[in-house]
């Protein structure tokens, strides 16, 4: 078999064998050489290059590229399924194997969103969109999966990459011609904050030329990694790449029944279950976000990135260091302000928001018949986190910070006679039952986590106002969990 051949595919329904099929990880070495050029093989790569495709009644024509990183699971550019409109059909997504091919069908798409800072009801995305597939053709099992190795950091300038993809091309006499190149250049300057709202992401400029349909394909360093994906370029070069980083914090619904056993799930997940190689220091927070450690070097030029305007940090921002001598001087009162809020906020629930947090917990059939509630703290904030402090207006300071609660006690009541439905199991979820003429008391402890902003009164050098965000709980198995 050559790269010549033709190569055919049938859509069919999802293939379960998806789950069973083995995987592999590797990519392609290249050359040092500046430059674009075609692919030596287009197999060199496996699943992990993938082909962004619309099919029609005249055929298949490629209008983009995309990685496959996680059984099921790739990334592509924002701007390239923006090419699929809602009265279109939807992409359908195209791997290369000797002689065959896998084709996969969408079934969620996630990416990161926020408003306009320049107009009005405008929304800016990022380029960098989470695709879940399911398999809709042949298993072809005799052939493993072949997924990428992703690695977040942040490429230094100088540093050679590669970016691989596949050229735009229409359909002529019934077929598309499946054409993969690779380039390669040096990166040249970074933007970690993003450049505008036209890449609104964490990205880079290298000097590289790429073409159309290379949108969305992987960037990778020189141990194959991919660091980014491709989003821009001009004529000749450089070309614009969106980090990956931010593929970090979103969820997506799973694929394989390893990645079904919660409503959505991260690459995070994937990586923890062996279904996806990961290569970088990462800490996943509680809150949502996701933190990075870096190198000094890579450090050091996100520092002068934005120091030198290439990033677009907030000037009324603090620094790690003033954050720092911030908790140090005013951590004790912070905790204390934190605390109030919390519970404040708690005991503002209604008995249905109330009957949520204890879902999971409680047996629904008795959850349901809890009609009064009081809550308190006894053991004060444990482990905050400091995430920005922002100063809005001369005098005030916005502290937002992430937080738990580690002894939050519930006590809730309960008519008598549904407590007598299920007496003999309630031991087994509350503590300290008093049973009333009519009605019965039950504790129960659990451990919640607060996301808050608040707001420092520099001239009273004291906390004035409190907001909560988010409030989550932690199921405690045993006691002291």
């Amino acid at each position: 078999m050559t790269d010549l051949d033709t190569h055919t595919v049938s859509i069919t329904e999802g293939n379960p064998a998806l789950s069973s099929l083995k995987l592999s990880w590797g990519w392609a070495e290249f050359s040092p050489d500046d430059g674009i050029g075609p692919l030596a093989s287009m197999y060199q790569a496996g699943d992990a290059l993938v082909a962004v495709a619309r099919m029609d009644d005249d055929g298949m024509t490629i209008f983009g590229s995309g990685v496959m990183v996680a059984p099921g699971i790739l990334l592509t550019a924002t701007h390239v399924l923006d090419e699929f409109s809602a009265d279109s059909s939807g992409p359908v997504f195209v791997t290369f194997l000797p002689g065959h091919a896998r084709a996969w069908l969408p079934i969620d798409v996630v990416t990161i969103s926020r408003p306009s800072e320049f107009y009005q009801d405008l929304t800016v995305f990022s380029d960098l969109s989470l695709v879940s597939c399911s398999l809709n053709s042949d298993a072809l099992d005799e052939f493993p999966l072949g997924l990428a190795t992703m690695q977040v950091a942040l490429p230094l300038v100088g540093e050679r990459l590669w970016a691989i993809g596949f050229r735009h091309h229409d359909i002529e006499k019934g077929a598309a011609r499946v054409t993969p190149v690779v380039s390669s250049g040096l990166v040249t300057e970074a933007f970690p904050n993003g450049r505008g709202e036209r890449l609104a992401s964490p990205c880079f400029e290298v000097s590289m030329d790429t073409i159309g349909g290379m949108s969305g394909g992987a960037v990778v360093n020189a141990e194959g990694r991919v660091v980014g994906i491709v989003s821009a370029s001009l004529a000749g070069g450089p070309s614009y790449v969106t980090l990956i980083w931010e593929a970090m914090r979103l969820d997506i619904r799973g694929t394989v029944p390893e990645l079904r056993d919660r409503d959505r799930i991260s690459l995070l997940t994937a990586k923890a279950r062996g279904l996806a190689k990961i290569i970088g220091d990462i800490e996943p927070k509680p809150w949502g976000d996701v933190h990075f450690r870096f190198s000094s070097a890579e450090s050091e030029l996100y520092a002068q990135s934005i120091a030198s305007g290439t990033g677009t940090a907030d000037p009324g921002s603090f620094t790690s260091d003033e954050i720092e001598n911030f908790v140090d001087e005013l951590g004790s009162d912070m905790e204390d302000a934190a605390g109030d809020a919390a519970i404040e906020a708690l005991q503002g629930l209604t008995c249905e928001k109330v009957r949520q947090f204890l879902s999971g917990e409680v047996p629904d059939e008795f959850n349901l018949r809890i009609h009064c509630f009081s809550v308190e703290d006894f053991e004060g904030v444990e482990d905050p986190t400091v995430i920005s402090i922002e100063k809005p207006e001369p005098n005030r300071l916005g502290v937002d910070l992430f937080y738990n609660l580690h002894t939050v006690v519930w006590t809730v009541q309960v008519a008598l006679s549904d407590f007598k439905k299920h007496q003999n199991s309630l031991p087994n979820y509350f503590t300290n039952i008093e049973v009333g003429d009519e009605l019965v008391s039950l504790d129960l402890v659990q451990r919640v986590y607060f996301r808050a902003t608040l707001t420092f009164d520099v001239e009273a050098q004291q906390f004035v106002d409190a907001s909560i965000r988010t409030a989550s709980v932690r199921q405690r198995v045993g006691q002291g969990n």
